[in-house]
């Protein structure tokens, strides 16, 4: 999941986080729950994709697909992002 004592940010929703307690405790990690970020956030997170130090979970839907997205969305078939492409 991440390093010894490290931070595992989790920015937004969508999906459940299954880490056996043991775990956390023994390895001293930190899961860091943000609903929405700040620009800043953004920016800092995008430099970190770019140099692919972080994951981003999405998925592609062409615009005229929006209502498989939704239906995706609403069936819990989405990890991370749904994203309309036009």
């Amino acid at each position: 999941m991440t390093r010894r004592a490290g931070d595992y940010h989790v920015v937004g929703y969508g999906e459940d986080i299954r880490v056996p307690t043991i775990d956390i405790i023994s390895t001293e990690i930190n899961i860091i729950g943000n609903l929405v970020g700040s620009y800043t956030d953004l920016v800092e997170l995008m430099a970190l994709a770019a140099q692919q130090r972080v994951r981003l979970h999405t998925a592609k839907y062409a615009l005229e697909s929006f209502q498989d997205a939704l239906d995706d969305l609403d069936a819990g078939r989405v990890r991370g992002r749904a994203i309309l492409v036009p």
